[in-house]
């Protein structure tokens, strides 16, 4: 991957410049001369995938019962501010397991432990108003990089959660396959053409990155800069993807990598004016 694509060593906390992902693409360059066999086949274009519908809801502390968990080719994605919570922070802490609580302290200040309490308040929310259950009953399944996997109490349906951060903003991704969100910021001083098309390839790999846990992949940077907002790729081995770019607001550049075509996305917390081919609610 070209040297864009390279830049921050990795944290434990996914930031607005997707610094795992940069590792992965680190990863990737450092491992193909030793180990070719390891990596993929190249990945291949299928179709510029048709832009899906877009349905959106604006974000309020009532939940948007029309939402019901998602079916194969739904993406359900919330976009809020890290001091939004739909329930009172008192309420809201009772909802956070013990291992949430202890990686909270793990953060270096009060902001980032803020902000993470927040993306699981929320996420406890949004899950319990899909499996219809209590949130202290949501059992997530966390891999430590903000992955997460949830399953109906009752029926065992299971779902697939991802969680970025960029900057104020919170944003989660939920479908019923595999999915993983990035969200870049450009470098402060880039041009601002450099800078958005970059940003944009850098979402881009970095979705694919995180939905695919960095396994290593080759990916040719053209098929990154495509100006369509929705494809689809083979991946061979690592299957089919669809890859879509999330409408935001200013330089922020954001995208979302999933193991199944998307048809409709219901979108929660974006702007009218940004969401494009929605349909309002």
């Amino acid at each position: 991957m070209p040297s864009e694509l390279a830049y921050l060593a990795p944290s434990r906390v996914r930031d607005s410049i997707d610094t795992q992902a940069t590792n992965g693409a680190n990863a990737l360059q450092a491992d193909q001369p030793a180990r070719p066999a390891e990596a993929a086949r190249t990945a291949h274009p299928i179709v510029n995938a048709a832009a899906p519908q877009f349905v959106s809801y604006p974000l309020t502390r009532h939940y948007p019962h029309s939402v019901a968990a998602p079916r194969a080719g739904e993406l359900h994605l919330w976009r809020f501010r890290c001091e939004w919570l739909p329930v009172p922070v008192q309420e809201g802490e009772t909802w956070i397991s013990k291992g949430e609580r202890e990686r909270a302290r793990l953060h270096p200040n009060s902001a980032l432990r803020k902000r993470f309490i927040s993306a699981r308040v929320v996420t406890r929310w949004i899950v319990a108003n899909l499996f219809e259950c209590e949130p202290h009953e949501v059992d997530l399944q966390d891999d430590g990089n903000e992955k997460l996997r949830a399953r109906h109490p009752h029926d065992g349906r299971g779902i697939t959660i991802d969680i970025a951060y960029a900057g104020i903003w919170i944003v989660i991704g939920i479908a019923s396959t595999t999915l993983g969100l990035s969200v870049v910021v450009p470098s402060p001083g880039a041009a601002l053409d450099e800078a958005q098309e970059a940003s944009r390839e850098r979402a881009r790999y970095g979705s694919l990155c995180n939905a695919l846990r960095y396994a290593p992949v080759d990916i040719d940077l053209d098929l990154l800069s495509s100006d369509a907002t929705s494809c689809a790729f083979d991946l061979a081995e690592h299957g089919h993807w669809h890859v879509l770019d999330l409408p935001m607001s200013g330089k922020i550049r954001a995208a979302v990598s999933i193991a199944q075509p998307v048809t409709h996305v219901h979108a929660v917390g974006w702007p009218k004016t940004l969401v494009f081919g929605e349909r309002d609610v």
